[in-house]
């Protein structure tokens, strides 16, 4: 009888420690339920004092986003994060992992996930940017994304579609620009961050503002340099490969030396 009384008291206390642990995600998994938010289609929920024309606005925004993820990808989107839109920044800190910036993306390990975004990130830049992580997560899974992928190419690769920090809207031809912006950032190279400092998600949020915006540029820079030598095949390529289980670094070094050698 004793067992049958622990068991019960572990299924109550079972709820109770996942919310302390991951309080956002278990908002989102109860989305449907709640009262602060309406469902505008099988994807997408707005904070229910959105007006019409915002909704209306909100799903032409996520189109385009999706438009530029198929750009980037050379195939459509197999990105299927629900879309979440708060209005106040206190509704936007229950929903996402932080109080700062516009929007952010979270996923679990079974697969489901969430884009959040308040008033400042209802528009296409912020949304392919969220998208784009969405992107990796479904192709490699949330383990593989954790393991393989460090979150400099994570940043990097999104900010390919993120147009909120460079005039050119192709993204094989951003280098230039990213790297101007990566000099003034850096104080003229006085301060430098290497990418091995920029592998997980705490190394690459850590610090002042300052700092983050440096991490970004970094990213940036290297991801279009990258992309401006192996083309958005290179993308499909590496991502296929560490779908196969290869590693990450060697391929994506790899498929650089390839594309130089092809235009020997």
């Amino acid at each position: 009888m004793r067992w049958l009384i622990r068991f019960c008291l572990f299924l109550l206390i079972l709820p109770l420690a996942y919310f302390a642990a991951f309080p956002q995600i278990f908002r989102c998994q109860l989305i449907e339920h709640s009262s602060e938010f309406q469902q505008v289609n099988s994807q997408v929920w707005v904070d229910k004092t959105t007006p019409k024309h915002q909704r209306v606005y909100l799903l032409f925004e996520i189109n385009e986003a999706k438009k530029r993820i198929q750009t980037l990808w050379k195939s459509p989107a197999k990105g299927h994060a629900r879309v979440v839109f708060c209005q106040t920044p206190e509704q936007y800190e229950r929903y996402c992992h932080d109080d700062e910036g516009a929007g952010c993306s979270l996923g679990t390990p079974w697969g489901d996930s969430w884009i959040i975004i308040n008033p400042y990130g209802r528009n296409p830049d912020v949304l392919a940017h969220e998208m784009c992580h969405d992107e990796i997560f479904t192709r490699l899974g949330w383990l593989t994304t954790q393991r393989q992928i460090p979150q400099w190419f994570n940043e990097g690769l999104a900010l390919m579609i993120d147009q909120r920090f460079t005039t050119a809207t192709d993204s094989l031809r951003r280098y230039e620009e990213f790297h101007d912006q990566w000099q003034q950032q850096s104080l003229g190279q006085q301060i430098v961050l290497q990418l091995n400092e920029l592998e997980s998600l705490q190394d690459f949020f850590s610090g002042n503002t300052n700092r983050v915006m440096l991490a970004y540029m970094t990213a940036g820079r290297e991801v279009s340099r990258w992309l401006s030598v192996v083309g958005r095949q290179g993308l499909v390529t590496l991502v296929e490969a560490i779908q196969k289980g290869e590693d990450f670094e060697a391929v994506y070094q790899q498929i650089e030396r390839s594309a130089h050698q092809k235009k020997e």
